[in-house]
């Protein structure tokens, strides 16, 4: 087996090893193109795995940028944005490559063992630039955006994965304004602003409500300036009320007054991720 400790290290350089995770995706493509690493995110094996991630981080004095049903955004002291992903929890890096939407960020490290796992392609399409598109991805509308930004960088992609995105995004249900902001997702520091507020849903005012100005910039993206949460506890409540979900408050640590970590729960034996030289 290929020995990556030197791309390793540029991921942990970016974003501490965090116990019971993966980074994965645009970060790792980054260190096998010799890009520089704008951003990490970061998957979580289990519920309380993240849980216990948001808790440290506020602990040790990392601060929330943004939160979304999706994710939650961290900058730390210098570092690069850090985004945990909680729409959905994966025990294995294929779960998490089941989600993605292109061979080429199907790329992870796994935090507890130091190790990179890839698809089959992800290598050989990264050398030659080519997008080659995962009809199973969760967000197919968000792929059809993200095809430009791949574009940019000298990817090329074919008419049938082209064909594939726009048929992919048949499958997707989107019924309410809040089914489309959630399927077009939101970049570090930034929400989906549509307007829509007294609007009834439709595909048609769907349509028109993704317009850019005349300078093309996009109208439906915005700065995420709300006031985040100052607390694990209060960030876990506010994800709960984002998901429709009751704020269990047993679950953490003395409740309401606790710092937020999970009850019961031990992660996997290693070095805190905030304090490597211990």
């Amino acid at each position: 087996m290929t020995d990556y400790k030197a791309e390793a290290r540029k991921i942990t350089e970016k974003c501490c090893p965090i116990p019971g995770a993966f980074a994965a995706g645009g970060a790792v493509t980054s260190v096998f193109t010799g890009k520089p690493i704008n951003d990490v995110d970061v998957y979580f094996k289990s519920r309380e795995a993240f849980e216990y991630a948001v808790a440290d981080a506020y602990e040790n004095g990392w601060w929330c940028l943004s939160s979304s049903k999706r994710a939650v955004t961290f900058g730390d002291h210098g570092g690069s944005p850090i985004q945990f992903m909680h729409f959905d929890f994966f025990p294995t890096a294929q779960d998490i490559f089941a989600a993605f939407d292109f061979t080429v960020v199907m790329g992870a490290l796994d935090f507890d063992t130091d190790e990179f796992v890839f698809h089959d392609d992800f290598l050989k399409h990264n050398s030659q630039r080519f997008l080659r598109f995962h009809p199973g991805t969760r967000y197919p509308l968000a792929s059809a955006t993200r095809v430009l930004k791949y574009q940019d960088r000298g990817y090329t992609i074919g008419k049938g994965d082209i064909l594939k995105i726009a048929l992919a995004g048949r499958k997707v249900k989107i019924e309410s304004w809040e089914d489309l902001k959630d399927q077009i997702g939101g970049a570090y520091g930034e929400k989906v602003v549509i307007g829509s507020e007294g609007k009834e849903f439709s595909l048609d005012a769907a349509i028109a409500a993704l317009t850019v100005d005349d300078a093309g910039k996009e109208l439906w993206v915005a700065n995420d300036n709300e006031e985040q949460p100052g607390s694990a506890i209060l960030l876990q409540k506010k994800i709960a009320s984002l998901k429709g979900e009751t704020f269990d408050a047993s679950r953490y640590d003395e409740g309401e007054d606790g710092l937020g970590y999970p009850v019961g729960y031990e992660p996997p034996a290693r070095k805190s991720p905030f304090n490597l030289a211990a």
